[in-house]
């Protein structure tokens, strides 16, 4: 492995453990802030973060780098409108299980949008990837209600999202893309919240710090991170390690949370890395 790809690696994971611990603190900020003020207020602070970053290089913007901002800004907001919106109906641990599930329709995804028929390797390596996620998440599955049909969504365009990042991320420049990108769900989600009226938020210093973390932590960095790591590292490959959100979310909730070890947490994990490492090690049967 290259020092490029190990950065990638690494840049994906950090990214990873940020949208991991995004689960405990959406959750508990939506007892007193809409899911729709959290949406507006999230992404507009970001993007105003972006913007001053990458203000020399919006000079530079195109109009086939435009397109591509704004392909993926949408889905992006659509990714995140389902996720915040959906977590109002289920648990976390029930979120991210049903979210999870974008793994195994990655394959699919490249087939329709790169019209390319993926690796057998690839389509292994999902299948235990989701396997592993089932075993650590799966153990109460119950009826099927409205969160889960947000989440279900959610997996879905995250599934198209993921390919779709991994494709123009490495045709432009990252950081345009990214302000692109989280500027175009900062505005949908303001259009959202004035088509729903929902502006609820009560304002507590708990509340703001959680905001805050979720604005700079769980959105400005890993967006960064994550198309930095789609330049060196394959589309399935990087949504076998984002995977990884799953389990520390598992982990995180047992700390934060003061939830309970379990035996179906550790064999997943091992699952979920034993995927990841296969990943890497077998043979690309088709070219991708």
């Amino acid at each position: 492995m290259n020092k490029e790809k190990f950065k990638a690696f690494f840049a994906l994971f950090i990214a990873t453990f940020f949208w991991g611990s995004a689960y405990i603190f959406v959750k508990q900020l939506l007892n007193n802030v809409s899911p729709y003020m959290i949406l507006a207020l999230r992404f507009c602070f970001a993007a105003i973060i972006l913007i001053i970053i990458y203000n020399k290089r919006l000079l530079k913007i195109n109009l086939k780098t435009l397109k591509a901002g704004i392909i993926m800004g949408i889905f992006l907001f659509g990714e995140f409108f389902t996720f915040t919106v959906g977590l109002q109906y289920t648990t976390t641990s029930r979120s991210s299980l049903l979210i999870a599930s974008y793994i195994i329709l990655l394959p699919f995804a490249y087939l329709i949008i790169k019209k390319k028929i993926p690796s057998v390797s690839d389509i292994i390596v999902s299948i235990l990837c989701m396997i592993g996620v089932f075993i650590i998440l799966g153990n109460d599955l119950g009826s099927f209600h409205l969160g889960d049909i947000y989440c279900v969504l959610c997996a879905v365009i995250y599934a198209f999202y993921i390919v779709i990042s991994s494709k123009y991320s490495k045709r432009y420049d990252s950081g345009i893309l990214n302000v692109l990108q989280v500027s175009t769900t900062a505005i949908l989600s303001i259009l959202v919240l004035f088509l729903f009226k929902d502006n609820r938020f009560i304002f507590t210093i708990s509340d703001s710090l959680q905001l805050i973390y979720l604005i700079v932590f769980c959105t400005t960095l890993p967006f960064f991170l994550i198309l930095y790591g789609m330049k060196y590292v394959s589309a399935t490959t990087s949504g076998i390690l984002l995977s990884f959100e799953s389990v520390l979310a598992a982990v995180m909730g047992i700390i934060v949370l003061h939830e309970a070890f379990t035996l179906n947490l550790f064999i997943g994990g091992v699952i979920i890395i034993f995927s990841f490492i296969l990943s890497e090690l077998l043979p690309k049967i088709s070219k991708k």
